[in-house]
């Protein structure tokens, strides 16, 4: 019985095990990424790379490469295009931006899970009502809509990052 087992232990094929449990744990922090301040899409690319180098069959065609590259990318800039259009569609200036993307990280790392939604808003909101000497509640709009902006990405990630396991693994 503990020859069977040695036997067995020796045939296991340890690096595809590895670079699957690699792709799994990229994939999950990709999709963590859809709502941290890191590019998400970009990890989950790696996780894709991994799964294709675990399977060992052949590599597929330079397109899909090409195709899952444009989807990482799109998706790396889907968080900075909505936020930025949320604010802008409320009035926000380009300060409003930056002050809602110096929230979100600092919001992030202070009062997560929660700072990731307020910690945009008051950005935004500090930004508009400090250095554009707006009113309270035309910052607060600002704010709602950077935050609103950023949520609209974070949902986008998540579809990209979907996507792209499903081609990886059709």
């Amino acid at each position: 019985m503990l020859t069977e087992f040695w036997n067995w232990l020796a045939g296991v094929d340890y690096g595809s095990g590895a670079l699957y449990a690699a792709a799994v744990l990229l994939y999950i922090a990709g999709f963590m990424g859809a709502v941290l301040p890191y590019p998400g899409c970009m990890v989950a690319l790696g996780g894709s790379v991994c799964y294709a180098l675990a399977t060992g069959e052949p590599y597929p065609a330079w397109w899909f490469w090409g195709i899952l590259l444009a989807l990482a990318i799109f998706g790396t800039l889907a968080d900075n295009i909505t936020t930025a259009l949320g604010a802008r569609k409320f009035g926000g200036s380009k300060q409003a931006f930056w002050g809602s993307m110096i929230g979100l990280v600092v919001g992030a790392f202070f009062i997560f899970p929660f700072g990731i939604i307020i910690g945009p808003f008051l950005g935004a909101f500090i930004a508009e009502y400090k250095y554009q000497s707006k009113t309270a509640r035309d910052s607060a709009k600002s704010g709602l809509g950077a935050t609103l902006g950023l949520l609209a990405g974070v949902l986008a990630k998540l579809i990209i990052m979907g996507l792209m396991l499903v081609l990886t693994v059709m």
